[in-house]
């Protein structure tokens, strides 16, 4: 009989990272120091401390407006982490994953992933050596795993139907390492509930739970957050996920159209400092497919109100080399500032106008200004900056 091979040897072997098991505790069972001082410390499915984009083995919420680029952003890092790939510069841990994608059909969502195939195609072609089957071969590997089946977290009996035992039981690969739910609403209808349901909520985050611990792995919910102003910062329904969660990804959409940014930033982190920020649009893949995704190309993000925006957009089309008296002028050729009354604007009430718009321009380094010349700046790498228009707007005081 040949020797039986070992965990590192089978991980080698098969082009995979080294599976450990661990013993696991009583429950209640007490720490003493020689547990505490031997514990691992969790690291980073994505970024580090610094950069906290997705922390291993956690409870994760990406939340967001619809139409805010959730699953475009989660479906990148979930294809970056199963093949080991970089994620916009950051370094990713390599494992298994299991997307449930229970919204919008398997047909176009694979779309999606055929088009992260070809941005990533000199990468995965290297990784398996295969030349141009490298979309059968990476979707044959069993590394990035779609389901488009939503799973009823709060079930009852999680072993029957749709519940969260009949799911991992499912699950044929080995070492995963991020379930991704898209979406969190998804899951609570298959529960027969919502996210304003306590009845719901509660058994359903013991469901994500459930599901962690079983495959010691990292569970994204990506949830929708409110449309009133003061629901802008944490998901739809009640507050029990931002309790139970170790991090969340705050997804928002600057603008509109061919030139929208999508701006995704660190908050509710657990072990980390809120507020780091990913910006990056959409492009179109090299096949000239109508399928987008994320750009590698980050932008500096402005957001401006209504007015600045518009008066950018003067400055844009002048002749490069403006004169500040010039933008000026033309400002006030422009009627963008009103009048009262049904009269035109005062020449001081464009003034002011004026002048708070180009300090704005100038903090948020939308321009130059030197000499009595003004110039618009670009972003890294030379690409124009990006501006979105702010909900609200200021008032001017003739």
């Amino acid at each position: 009989m040949g020797k039986i091979a070992s965990n590192a040897e089978l991980a080698e072997l098969l082009g995979l990272p080294e599976i450990t098991v661990t013993e696991r505790r009583r429950p209640f069972q007490e720490y003493n120091y020689a547990d505490l001082t031997s514990a691992p410390k969790k690291a980073y499915l994505v970024g580090d401390d610094d950069r906290p984009v997705l922390l291993e083995g956690a409870l994760w919420q990406t939340m967001g407006l619809l139409k805010s680029g959730k699953t475009f952003y989660c479906m990148e890092i979930a294809f970056c982490v199963a093949f080991g790939l970089e994620f916009h510069g950051l370094k990713t841990k390599e494992g298994n994953i299991a997307y449930v994608i229970a919204e919008g059909g398997i047909g176009r969502n694979f779309e999606r992933v055929r088009a992260l195939c070809e941005k990533y195609e000199s990468q995965l072609k290297a990784k398996f050596k295969c030349g141009d089957d490298f979309v059968e071969v990476a979707m044959n590997s069993g590394k990035f795993n779609l389901i488009d089946d939503a799973i009823d977290l709060a079930a009852i009996e999680p072993a029957k139907g749709f519940g969260p035992d009949v799911f991992l039981a499912e699950l044929k690969q080995k070492n995963y390492v991020l379930v991704v739910l898209d979406t969190w609403a998804r899951m609570l209808w298959a529960s027969g509930g919502h996210d304003s349901d306590q009845n719901t909520v509660g058994p359903a985050i013991q469901g994500c739970d459930r599901i962690r611990k079983a495959l010691g792995c990292t569970v994204v919910m990506v949830a929708h957050i409110g449309v009133s102003k003061d629901a802008q910062g944490r998901a739809k329904g009640l507050s029990d996920p931002a309790g139970a969660i170790d991090g969340a990804t705050h997804c928002r959409k600057v603008g509109d159209g061919p030139l929208a940014t999508y701006v995704f930033r660190a908050t509710f982190q657990r072990f980390a400092v809120d507020g780091f920020e990913i910006a990056a649009q959409l492009k179109p893949t090299g096949s000239g497919s109508s399928v987008v995704l994320m750009s590698d190309n980050l932008v500096g993000v402005v957001e401006l109100s209504k007015r600045e925006s518009q008066m950018l957009d003067i400055l844009k089309g002048m002749e490069p080399g403006a004169s500040l008296d010039d933008w000026h002028k033309a400002v006030g050729a422009s009627n963008i500032v009103p009048g009262k009354d049904g009269k035109p604007p005062k020449a001081d009430a464009i003034r002011k106008a004026f002048k708070r718009a180009r300090d704005r321009l100038a903090t948020a380094d939308a321009i130059e200004i030197a000499d009595g010349m003004v110039t618009v700046k670009s972003g890294p790498g030379g690409e124009d900056m990006i501006f979105g228009t702010a909900a609200e707007d200021f008032q001017d005081d003739e």
